[in-house]
């Protein structure tokens, strides 16, 4: 019986849907009206709403822009928020406290300001105070290129191709590190610092050529037969370099140092190589050939001077330890002399001829060199390095065995056209090394205030 009365209080609410939980609803629409009542049905873009005057509508959900259960008209009391009252004796300790770190915050900076009075004094001390004398030594190993050695065979090569009458090409040279030393002498006053010093830089290298040779044979016919070097033996070619500069202490601060330097650079470049043999096996169809051997001996020297501009950049930390670096340019002029002995042996006799080219350069050569070193006991000091050098060529002047035959002008024109013919085969000279070595100081400032 009960259920009965159940299921017919249920059918009652289904027959009329009366929402006893309804409440008044309010629609504010995007134009700015404010519509009350109550909202029916939705869908995913309108509703169907009812005014309080009992009016229904549709409106679209895109036109409304939000809908609440409260009255808009109805402003809210404002909270009242709670005051405390000031506590004297926390005012009191806030205050005390904030006095404290403000007074601890001044003590700081003019520690502050006081350390870096005294860094700034005692690093003007220091530059003033300076007066010693140091000897640095060092060996190693080094690569060296000759841009001398190198032009020449590319002149060389150049006659080959437009010569006609025999001549050589040569492979890229095969090059070995050899051994290098260096030394330096370095006198410190004050902010000005003084230094003479010379490097002395080897290589070994090996060129192969081949070609073929000209010549009458027998019968008084001129034959061209082949002929290339069976094997190389490496020889010596050697940098030299010596260099004075003056630099000036420009700014110095934490240990770091900076000075400009101008200075006066002398380079010394030369190699021989005596031991090159070719031969020319005759041609086995021709009864009238004959078998040659030559020996080459060829050998080149290269000077260069000049003045030099650059910086240099020091950094000492932990008391022992220090790093120097030198950027330098060089602007310099020289010659080079090359000189090719050719002794061709033949049944017992033999035939020499020689070539010489004398030639001017003018030579833009950049530097850079760095040490580290660590300072071992007052006096003795160890360190590595390495060092670094390119030397652009630009030829001045072609000079040598030329054949200028004819007229004085036109011995003229040929200078001139073989000069600018060969001027881009200029080329560059490198010079790599690195060193270990030790070192000796003589402080003279501490004797001084003894």
């Amino acid at each position: 019986m009960f259920y009965l009365k159940r299921i017919f209080v249920l059918s009652l609410l289904a027959l009329f849907p009366i929402n006893i939980f309804a409440e008044t609803q309010y629609v504010y629409m995007k134009d700015g009206r404010i519509l009350k009542g109550e909202v029916l049905h939705q869908s995913a873009f309108k509703i169907r709403f009812k005014s309080t005057e009992g009016k229904e509508e549709e409106i679209l959900k895109s036109s409304i822009r939000r809908i609440t259960f409260k009255n808009p008209d109805i402003k809210e009391a404002p909270k009242q928020e709670k005051v405390e009252k000031p506590d004297p004796a926390l005012e009191a300790k806030l205050k005390a406290e904030e006095e404290e770190r403000q007074k601890k915050l001044e003590e700081e900076n003019l520690k502050k300001e006081k350390e870096s009075k005294v860094s700034q004094e005692k690093v003007r001390s220091n530059l003033s105070d300076r007066h010693r004398f140091e000897v640095l030594a060092g060996i190693g190993r080094s690569s060296y290129e000759s841009q001398v050695a190198n032009f020449h065979r590319s002149v060389e090569q150049y006659g080959t191709i437009l010569g006609g009458g025999g001549g050589f090409f040569y492979n890229s040279p095969d090059r070995k590190v050899s051994d290098a030393k260096t030394i330096n002498l370095r006198y410190t006053w004050k902010r000005i610092i003084a230094e003479l010093g010379g490097s002395h830089l080897n290589s070994l290298e090996s060129v192969n050529n081949f070609g073929n040779i000209v010549y009458p044979d027998l019968s008084g016919t001129t034959v061209s037969q082949a002929a290339f070097t069976p094997g190389v033996p490496y020889h010596t070619i050697s940098y030299k370099q010596i260099n004075a500069q003056i630099s000036y202490t420009v700014y110095s601060k934490s240990g770091l140092e900076v000075r400009p330097i101008l200075g006066y650079h002398k380079v010394w470049q030369k190699g021989k190589d005596d031991s090159t043999y070719e031969i020319s096996p005759k041609d086995p169809a021709n009864s009238n050939a004959v078998d040659w051997t030559i020996k080459y001996g060829v050998s080149f020297s290269d000077y260069l001077s000049g003045p030099s501009v650059g910086a240099a950049i020091e950094y000492k930390w932990k008391e022992k330890w220090e790093t120097r670096w030198e950027f330098q340019k060089q602007f310099l002029h020289g010659n080079s002399i090359y000189t090719r002995d050719q002794i061709a042996y033949l049944v017992g006799s033999f035939f020499e001829e020689r070539a010489a080219l004398n030639n001017q350069w003018k030579v833009d050569s950049q530097s850079i060199s760095g040490k580290l070193i660590y300072h071992w006991k007052d006096s003795i000091f160890f360190w590595t390095g390495f060092q670094y050098s390119k030397l652009t060529y630009k030829m001045e002047h072609l000079g040598g065995d030329l054949d200028l035959n004819g007229s004085p002008l036109d011995a003229l024109v040929n200078t001139e056209l073989i000069q600018s013919l060969t001027q881009g085969l200029a080329g560059n000279s490198t010079a790599k090394a690195i060193y270990i070595g030790a070192g000796y100081s003589l402080d003279f400032s501490k004797k001084e205030t003894q």
